[in-house]
């Protein structure tokens, strides 16, 4: 049974009203990227000596979230140009919280290109965008401040976010937030296989310009979890009027979507968390002036990637949300448009705006993850015992109800995979000698078994012939970033 959500909080140095005569101000003039900032009457942002809107205390005791959990799990955000003092406005933010810091030099924080490099960098091209990127790593942090955070930058915030989503997920990070999107168009069904990445889950905004914006992708991706937005008064939480709430008119209504999601195609949300910037979040960004009140879908996008990540389902696709509607809370109230009906109204059951509602860890970290309780998995080749040749062929054979396997080598991951050929390549020049080949398959809920087999490798061992041929071309570990210059539809950020 769900429940509606009244939640009550003692929410210390927090205001859950907007100073008087303020507004809410797009980040960026041009809405390339479209979350909100609480701004005076001339529309200049507002700036706080101390934090203004929902620090991490409140976020957590929304949520029930444990900061305990997501020591080893990565968290990645992609978003477009540079951000100087990334690292500095951080570590800013998380010690007013009293969070553990989170280096570039301690491996808690990686900054990648579009290329996928370290460096070089882009420099402060664009202000908005640092805005957006602040919010993205400082909500992760507020939701899982043990996970480690990927940052990915775009070379641009068109088809650069598109590529910066590749980036990630070669990445070996746990969970990819994409709070951005753009209108949907015939391409986006080309691009589904850019999301469709076993064991990595994609969260994405659904947009801030309401029912009337329209659906925009990759929120309507079959394989993202689309993220909605709620006001919260400290009390309850309503349907956010911005929140992106629509039918998808390019990508089809897939089979677990049940029958309370009113569209005749993909509808979203799938779930929601706090977005209003009227009561909206605090982050710390020190050349637009210091604290700041945020908010739209881009702050609700990382948040959920991250309490779900750290509760252990950062690999969570939509489909988990409808099997598991228990563990979160309905949102009613609200609208974000006048369609007369739940795709733009906060209504009991699934709704546009907020999706199945708002999540509870909690009962998130409750479901599965059970070691030998998914799948049946099997080796089948190389077997236990046997002398192989250097770069080997791994073949496997999970149960129908394997979402993905995960193999691995002297336990390092060779390559995540999702459908047949169920084949992959041992990584090239591999010591002589004994080496462990492990097989993990995982289920929805993330539960797994888990198949083993020792091998030798030596100058004696047969060629494996025939293993290609029975169960696919085999294929080296990994993935390949797509080039995606052409790619012409724009991606705003949300």
């Amino acid at each position: 049974m769900r429940h509606l959500i009244a939640v009550a909080l003692f929410v210390p140095a927090v205001a859950l009203a907007s100073p008087p005569g303020a507004r809410i101000q797009p980040r960026c003039p041009d809405h390339s990227c479209e979350s909100f900032v609480l701004a005076d009457s001339s529309g200049t942002p507002l700036n706080f000596s101390s934090p203004q809107g929902f620090g991490v205390d409140a976020i957590q005791a929304m949520y029930q979230i444990d900061p305990s959990l997501g020591d080893g799990l990565t968290v990645a955000v992609v978003d477009a140009y540079g951000y100087v003092d990334l690292e500095s406005d951080l570590a800013v933010y998380r010690a007013q919280y009293g969070l553990p810091e989170c280096k570039l030099a301690t491996g808690c924080l990686t900054i990648y290109n579009n290329n996928g490099d370290t460096t070089p960098l882009a420099g402060d091209s664009d202000k908005g965008w640092i805005g957006e990127t602040a919010l993205d790593v400082q909500m992760v942090s507020a939701a899982c401040p043990k996970c480690k955070i990927v940052v990915v930058q775009a070379a641009t915030n068109g088809a650069g976010l598109e590529i910066g989503q590749n980036v990630a997920r070669v990445k070996a990070v746990d969970a990819i937030s994409n709070s951005w999107g753009g209108g949907e168009n015939p391409n986006n069904l080309m691009q589904e296989g850019d999301y469709n990445n076993p064991g990595i889950g994609t969260f994405a905004s659904t947009g801030d310009n309401g029912y009337d914006g329209g659906a925009i992708y990759p929120a309507t991706s079959a394989f993202v979890v689309a993220v909605g937005g709620t006001s919260f008064d400290g009390t309850t939480n309503t349907a956010w009027s911005g929140a992106g709430s629509a039918c998808s008119v390019v990508i089809f209504k897939q089979p677990w979507a049940p029958n309370d999601v009113t569209c005749l195609m993909r509808g979203a949300a799938d779930v929601s968390a706090i977005a209003d910037p009227q009561t909206g979040v605090a982050t710390y960004i020190a050349k637009q002036g210091g604290w700041q009140e945020v908010g739209g879908t881009s702050a609700a996008s990382p948040l959920v990637a991250a309490m779900f990540a750290a509760a252990g389902h950062g690999d969570a696709r939509p489909q988990f949300i409808y099997k598991h509607r228990d563990a979160f809370l309905d949102v009613v109230g609200g609208s974000t448009g006048t369609c007369g009906g739940p795709l733009c109204t906060g209504v009991a059951g699934w709704d546009g705006p907020t999706g199945v509602g708002i999540p509870d860890q909690s009962k998130l970290v409750a479901i599965g993850n059970v070691a030998g309780a998914g799948p049946a998995i099997a080796l089948t080749f190389p077997s236990d015992g046997a002398t192989v040749k250097q770069e080997f062929t791994i073949q496997v054979a999970p149960d129908p109800a394997a979402l993905w396997v995960d193999v691995q080598v002297d336990g390092v991951r060779v390559e995540r995979l999702g459908s047949d050929p169920w084949t992959t390549s041992a990584p090239n020049m591999l010591a002589d000698g004994t080496h462990t080949v492990t097989a993990i398959a995982y289920d929805l809920d993330h539960n797994s078994q888990t198949a083993t087999a020792a091998v030798t490798i030596g100058d004696t061992a047969p060629k494996d012939t025939g293993i290609c041929s029975a169960g696919g071309s085999g294929s080296a570990g990994g993935m390949v970033i797509v080039g995606l210059a052409a790619l012409t539809a724009r991606r705003r950020k949300r």
